[in-house]
């Protein structure tokens, strides 16, 4: 079976990440997905952003949570990636799962807390995000929903509010040692790790527990053949578009 194409960040290679721009530009290529990163505000709002800091954005070292959604929404979330981009918005969860959530898989990458003082607020993130899909994405598209993680606490929380959703736990090694990982693996639909870190012996023994195996950032032919050769089940791209996909999907 064919593994799936997922746009990490958006087409990230051609417009601002996790922008309206590299979603729309991704989703008219051929892809099964779209993977993002979500955070929270200040005043608790989910918005999608993948840094710790802010600083291509407001050339300070500040964090997501350091600021009130209305704050944040003044910024030119575009121009540091090109001038053609200029005045971009901010998104928030509730825009992408409104806009996206019936026309793709979306794979929601929720951030680890950025210092140890939001460590509250992100744990309610992650609660927040089952509850803005089972709001907002209607039942027959339940299953496109994916909630990734590097923080096993995230995604035992997320799990505790819904269990019925994808649980993918991102991994920095190939073990998945139960000691190790501090999760119960039985929650998960698989794991996520990095193309050059990836190992036959890794994938297939994930396989063997009937996990599914994603990959990031497969951007060139080599990169593709080698997470092809290793029979992954995602494939996730900064550049969907890209003529290194081209011998692969016509």
């Amino acid at each position: 079976m064919e593994p799936l194409k997922i746009a990490h960040r958006g087409a990230m290679a051609e417009a601002p990440e996790n922008t309206r721009s590299a979603f729309n530009k991704a989703i008219s290529y051929r892809v099964d997905g779209i993977e993002f990163d979500v955070q929270i505000t200040g005043d608790g709002i989910p918005v999608i952003y993948h840094d710790q800091s802010l600083s291509k954005i407001n050339g300070h070292q500040n964090s997501i949570p350091d600021f009130t959604f209305d704050k944040l929404s003044g910024y030119d979330w575009g121009k540091w990636f090109s001038k053609d981009f200029a005045g971009a918005k901010i998104l928030t969860l509730e825009e992408v799962l409104i806009t996206y959530g019936e026309k793709t898989r979306l794979f929601i990458e929720i951030k680890a807390a950025p210092d140890k003082k939001y460590q509250h607020l992100y744990s309610r993130l992650a609660a927040l995000v089952t509850e803005y899909i089972r709001d907002m994405i209607p039942r027959e598209k339940i299953n496109n929903m994916f909630i990734l993680s590097f923080d096993p606490e995230i995604i035992k929380t997320a799990y505790f509010n819904d269990p019925e959703l994808n649980y993918v736990l991102n991994l920095e090694t190939a073990s998945i040692k139960d000691d190790t990982l501090n999760v119960d693996t039985g929650i998960l639909y698989g794991y996520c790790l990095e193309y050059e870190r990836l190992t036959r012996r890794f994938v297939e023994n994930s396989h063997h527990y009937g996990k599914k195996i994603m990959t990031y950032s497969c951007n060139t032919i080599e990169a593709i053949q080698h997470a092809l050769d290793l029979d992954v089940d995602g494939i996730m791209t900064d550049d969907p578009g890209g003529s290194a996909w081209d011998q692969f999907y016509e």
